[in-house]
């Protein structure tokens, strides 16, 4: 190895973990999130996302669908920064529409990074993913 090369930056799979129960979207999202090294860890119970939140596993973004639950979304995210270990795990809302001003407010006060509408367009999705998990 001559002195200029480097090793990749991220030695290991990013891990994210998906909120939400759109099973379709949770298919394409995990084979645009494979082809990029990334491992989708997805839950649509609240009580697997609780123990998933709870555990000692490493997550590296959390995709919080906003129509979970019926609107349970930011209630998740505010459960998931009283957790110690993950206060400073980026949180993305996605949503099917776009939210509204209170909401995008409430998102805010959670400390998501980005309110992310769903799109047609997986890779755009991915790569904005992909910056804020940055």
């Amino acid at each position: 190895m001559h002195v200029s090369e480097r090793p990749p930056a991220r030695l290991s799979t990013y891990r994210v973990l998906y909120v939400g129960n759109d099973l379709k979207f949770i298919a394409a999202f995990r084979e645009a999130l494979s082809e990029r090294d990334y491992q989708l860890v997805a839950g649509s119970d609240h009580g697997s996302i609780i123990v998933f939140l709870k555990s000692n596993i490493h997550y590296d973004l959390m995709l919080i669908d906003h129509d979970w639950r019926g609107n349970e979304g930011l209630e998740l995210a505010r459960l998931a920064r009283s957790q110690r270990r993950r206060k400073r795990m980026p949180i993305v809302l996605l949503s099917a529409a776009s939210l509204d001003d209170e909401t995008k407010a409430l998102a805010q006060e959670e400390k998501v990074v980005e309110c992310v509408l769903k799109t047609a367009d997986l890779s755009e999705l991915v790569s904005r993913l992909i910056v804020a998990a940055d």
